[in-house]
């Protein structure tokens, strides 16, 4: 009896899921690599500015998600290498990268969403410590977010210069 009562719900659910079209939007492993392969672009393309000029890489992130606009799994690797990116200047303290990393989150938690794949399967997608970086990702998540980055300009008097924000 127990059993007939068991398989009878399985059936109503896996019908229930179809129906639902949760099982087509399952992540599978073309979905991974698309993702995995637009953030290891992404890395190509857009780590190397990060040291040097923050905004050129937040720029530089941006514009390839949105030559990835029509492709949400492809966007998604972009973003989520961006925050990586991000995350991994903010352990060093880099100026203007904690709005960056607040910014990509934000962005690829929209995508990651409509997916489905979970953090640990977006984690794998760039090398790193996963059990970390996820922490690193829920703490963000937990804490305020961070004050937008100011915009700076030079002063100059009597020879001496100074950045001051605006």
């Amino acid at each position: 009896m127990h059993k007939r009562i068991f398989w009878s719900f399985l059936s109503l659910l896996l019908g229930v899921a179809a129906s639902a079209g949760a099982v087509a939007a399952l992540p599978g492993p073309a979905q991974f690599d698309a993702v995995r392969e637009a953030a290891a672009q992404s890395q190509e393309k857009c780590f190397t500015e990060i040291y040097r000029d923050t905004n050129a890489y937040a720029q530089c992130i941006r514009n390839l998600a949105r030559a990835h606009a029509s492709q949400p799994t492809e966007q998604l690797g972009v973003f989520y290498f961006g925050f990586v990116g991000a995350l991994s200047y903010m352990r060093v303290s880099q100026a203007g990268v904690a709005p960056l990393a607040a910014e990509f989150l934000k962005n690829f938690r929209k995508l990651q969403a409509a997916t489905g794949l979970s953090d640990a399967q977006l984690c794998a997608s760039v090398p790193g410590n996963c059990d970390i970086r996820i922490g690193q990702t829920l703490a963000m998540e937990r804490a305020p977010a961070p004050a937008p980055a100011r915009s700076l300009r030079p002063v100059c008097q009597a020879g001496v210069c100074r950045m001051e924000g605006q």
